[in-house]
């Protein structure tokens, strides 16, 4: 009898600690990170986990009836509020509606980050037709780009990526998402100095 009720114990207690541990979390997890996060290795731990984050994620549904959304972001789950509160939470912390927006040259160097990474300091300048060296430092601050090596070229230019944190921003899973250039804040010409460079990058050597 007793241990029909701890087996039965066991699955919410995993379901209160993984409501926890990602609420708590500052980035997205993936199964694997809840798994090592609660040292679940026995056989079987793996579908627990699963059917509870099926179960999360219907009762914290997007655009549902509860304060969070439970989401897939960067390869993996996050709680977030849900965008139905937007404007309880503006006028909790007293912000205008675009205080944590880029700004225009900063969402120009973030596409051509995302879209050509790795991409070097002065390929970015050489598109946006300007020092691109505050928007950069900018991005990196808030953690959206970050560097991810150097080129082999003469000199050996730093090379920058997108990081998780810029996914979950955009609501991706993965870059195989990333939205149509018509939604980040380019010029044409950038659009089509982005595209054409895009366009080399697909052909086959």
């Amino acid at each position: 009898m007793n241990d029909v009720l701890i087996a039965d114990a066991r699955p919410k207690a995993i379901r209160r600690d993984i409501e926890a541990i990602l609420f708590a979390s500052g980035a997205p997890l993936s199964i694997e990170d809840i798994l090592r996060a609660l040292s679940l290795q026995d056989p079987g731990d793996r579908d627990v986990v699963d059917d509870v984050m099926r179960s999360l994620a219907e009762e914290f549904a997007p655009r549902g009836e509860r304060g969070f959304e439970l989401v897939r972001l960067a390869g993996g789950w996050a709680f977030r509020t849900n965008p139905l509160c937007e404007n309880a939470v503006s006028a909790l912390f007293e912000l205008p509606e675009d205080a944590s927006r880029l700004s225009p040259a900063a969402m120009e160097t973030l596409a051509i980050v995302a879209y050509l990474q790795p991409v070097s300091r002065p390929q970015i300048a050489e598109i946006r037709g300007v020092n691109s060296d505050s928007p950069l430092h900018k991005l990196i601050e808030r953690e959206f780009i970050t560097e991810v090596g150097r080129s082999q070229a003469a000199g050996g230019a730093v090379l920058y990526g997108t990081t998780p944190r810029f996914e979950a921003m955009f609501g991706l899973s993965g870059l195989d998402e990333l939205p149509d250039l018509e939604g980040f804040a380019l010029t044409e010409p950038q659009k089509d100095e982005l595209r054409r460079r895009l366009g080399m990058l697909s052909v086959p050597e």
